[in-house]
């Protein structure tokens, strides 16, 4: 039965990672009205399930996705989509209970005075149609993406001070501190050495492998640091993830591939930037708070957005939001992989995270999944005005 007074939906239930960090952050467990588990739960009557519910519609969609008035279905249809990415449907035990959440949240208020709650819909302005909402995720701020392409023709340094500016508006939320023994890792692909173990009578047994170690799986020498995400060529920055699975998808390797992963711990407490998806929570909250977020957003859609090995000159302007924030006197930025579950840690001083032996191990790749989309394309080229 569902209770109509209270409904309570838990973390394993919640999908969306915002999401997720805002139940774990309210820090409150309970008996889960959806899946009837003991889990860390959110009121979906409360304040903060209401605002961060629209204002995730808010940043995954556009108002066009979902305005009936202009072709959308209304934004509780979201929440039925085959890739529905809010809510783990498949966990709910009831699917009643599943729609009378839905039911409540296409109940919720859709206009918000700008500062004091989240709007979905644009509205009208003296009669006039306000320009329809764009999604945040694809909203970049223009003068950020304006200094990305000037990149292409101009030195970075003329960009430094701009950019430091900007960065240092968001100093105070996105400070956040790795404490000393924190635990991350490294991939690499290959190992140090390799030999047959042999049975008596000469009979051959397993392969057994030498993972790397130390300095071989470590940040690389400045002599011989290629350019990355984050460092230009010579300069050595230590890349490691908060799990071993995003490790290893950091390095892309292919099936077939033997790979060694080795664990860093950090030797003492670490002043981060945080560019990872919890900075969302300081501003979800209202209209106001989400226009403010757009320029933070935009450094994080930049960290973790795939580039090809081919166009790795796309990494001009992540490599220089790197080098204001380590003039801001952090010692590293935390930020969303792209193409793992995890996150990443950069440290601009290797020397302050050592290697350790614990969990090091030795894996082969099995298989390679990918996802894609259909881009527009034509027969000529020459056809396009």
């Amino acid at each position: 039965m569902i209770d109509e007074d209270e409904l309570l939906l838990c973390i394993e239930c919640a999908k969306d990672i915002r999401l997720k960090k805002l139940i774990k952050r309210i820090n409150k467990k309970g008996l889960c009205s959806c899946c009837e588990n003991n889990e860390f739960i959110i009121d979906v009557d409360s304040n903060e399930f209401i605002q961060i519910i629209k204002a995730l519609i808010r940043y995954h969609y556009s108002e066009w996705d979902y305005n009936e008035h202009w072709g959308g279905n209304g934004y509780g249809s979201l929440f039925y989509k085959s890739d529905n990415i809010f809510l783990n449907k498949g966990n709910f035990k009831d699917e009643d209970v599943y729609d009378e959440l839905i039911n409540r949240i296409e109940c919720l208020e859709v206009y918000e005075d700008y500062d004091k709650g989240v709007s979905i819909f644009a509205g009208y302005d003296d009669g006039q149609q306000n320009p329809l909402l764009q999604s945040i995720k694809s909203d970049l701020d223009y003068s950020i993406k304006e200094i990305e392409y000037k990149l292409k023709s101009e030195n970075y340094f003329k960009f430094e001070d701009q950019i430091t500016q900007m960065l240092s508006e968001y100093s105070d939320c996105s400070k956040i501190k790795v404490k000393k023994k924190s635990e991350f890792y490294r991939a690499r692909i290959g190992v140090e050495n390799k030999k047959r173990s042999l049975f008596e009578g000469g009979f051959e047994g397993d392969l057994i492998f030498v993972p790397y170690s130390n300095s071989q799986i470590g940040a690389p020498p400045p002599l011989i640091a290629g350019i990355g995400r984050l460092n230009r060529a010579g300069v050595s920055y230590l890349y490691s993830a908060t799990d071993k699975y995003t490790a290893i998808s950091e390095i892309r390797p292919h099936p077939g591939d033997v790979v060694s992963i080795g664990k860093f711990i950090v030797n003492k407490e670490l002043l981060i930037f945080d560019l990872t998806e919890s900075q969302f929570l300081n501003f979800f909250q209202s209209d106001e708070s989400l226009d403010k977020f757009g320029k933070l957003n935009t450094f994080t859609e930049l960290m973790q957005k795939v580039i090809p090995p081919l166009e790795r000159h796309a990494y001009n302007i992540t490599q220089l939001i790197a080098d204001c924030i380590r003039k801001l006197n952090f010692d590293g930025i935390l930020f969303p992989s792209s193409v793992g579950n995890g996150e990443n840690l950069v440290v601009f001083n290797p020397e302050l995270m050592s290697y350790t032996y614990d969990e090091a191990e030795v894996v082969e790749i099995r298989d390679v999944s990918y996802e894609y989309f259909q881009r527009k394309w034509k027969k000529d080229i020459s056809e396009i005005e």
